[in-house]
């Protein structure tokens, strides 16, 4: 069985979102019962930041791991 993308459906997402946020320390992330609308505009940029820093990141470190 293939592993569910996090792409599929927001709560994936956002579910996978929180555990980082947690996982990074500080101030605790919680789910609440308060509801937001979705802005798919700014979903895109901040996913669009993510990869490009994300790829920016892993092409410095291969260039340490080379050194």
């Amino acid at each position: 069985m293939e592993k569910e993308n996090l792409f599929n459906e927001p709560k994936l997402l956002k579910n996978w979102a929180i555990k980082l946020a947690n996982e990074l320390g500080g101030q605790k992330v919680d789910k609440t019962p308060v509801l937001t609308p979705m802005r798919m505009d700014k979903v895109k940029k901040l996913i669009d930041q993510f990869v490009i820093d994300h790829n920016t990141n892993m092409v410095r470190v291969m260039n340490e791991e080379e050194e």
